[in-house]
């Protein structure tokens, strides 16, 4: 007769060999480091990296620039040397072309009859005017305003110099008078292009004149002399007390006969 514990054992064998363990394999997680060796480079970076490869490109497009610039001067020192009028020519279209010499020369004012979009501009409500003539990046002309208008001796106009900045679309102007030979500057202005409208903003040391920007509107096809016309009898009421004063003082020193009467 079979022992229990004999048979028992025999019993837990016959399970084991049906129910196999199975040891769970352990999953790694790809190294990063892991890179294919195999994998061709692409056969237009030549052994170049990303970086490398855009300074090569950014190397090229300077030298032909370079290039191209060289070619340009060689070619305008060729038409100085058969032609300097047709050299100055092209040398003026190209000054004009860079300060852009169009936007500055002609009348501004802060109104416009017959612009039918005038509202939309935005213009200041002042008798601010301007008559501008340029040369390469030089701005010469006048200035009317009545402010200037109360600077003895009252003028309609000042003097206005200044000069463009590169590319044209900013400029700084003076305003200025030869008094008993020497010039004597009243007010400094930077000058701003906003399409047709030219902002006229006081500098620090001009803020007498006002600390708001002026909006003026540019005339199409005027000129400075236009403009100069245009100023006429801006300052005729004082220019009348001026001569009422000098009258009574004159009178005054004829009275006291210390002149003769003319």
């Amino acid at each position: 007769m079979m022992k229990y514990g004999s048979w028992k054992y025999k019993e837990l064998k016959m399970i084991k060999q049906r129910h196999r363990l199975v040891p769970l394999r352990k999953l790694r997680k790809p190294s990063a480091k892991q890179v294919k060796t195999g994998a061709l480079r692409r056969w237009w970076k030549f052994g170049f990296s990303e970086g490398q490869l855009t300074k090569v490109k950014l190397s090229f497009s300077i030298l032909i620039a370079i290039v191209a610039l060289v070619s340009t001067l060689l070619t305008l020192l060729k038409i100085y040397a058969s032609d300097e009028e047709t050299f100055k020519r092209y040398a003026d279209r190209v000054v004009a072309w860079h300060y852009k010499t169009h936007m500055w020369n002609g009348y501004f004012s802060s109104s416009f009859e017959g612009m039918v979009n005038i509202a939309e501009l935005n213009l200041s409500d002042s008798t601010m005017q301007l008559a501008l003539q340029t040369s390469g990046n030089t701005i010469d002309g006048g200035m009317s305003e009545k402010k200037l208008c109360g600077i003895y001796p009252p003028q309609d106009f000042k003097l206005v110099r200044g000069a463009i900045a590169h590319f044209g679309n900013s400029a700084d102007i003076q305003i200025f008078d030869i008094v008993q030979g020497y010039t004597k500057i009243y007010a400094e202005f930077t000058l701003r292009h906003d399409d047709l409208v030219l902002e006229v903003t006081p500098k620090r040391n001009s803020r007498w004149f006002g600390g708001e920007t002026a909006r003026l509107v540019q005339h199409p096809e005027s000129t400075m002399d236009v403009g100069f016309k245009k100023m006429e009898g801006v300052c005729k009421d004082e220019n009348a007390q001026h001569r009422e004063v000098g009258k009574r003082i004159y009178d005054k020193l004829v009275r006291k006969g210390a002149v003769d009467r003319r």
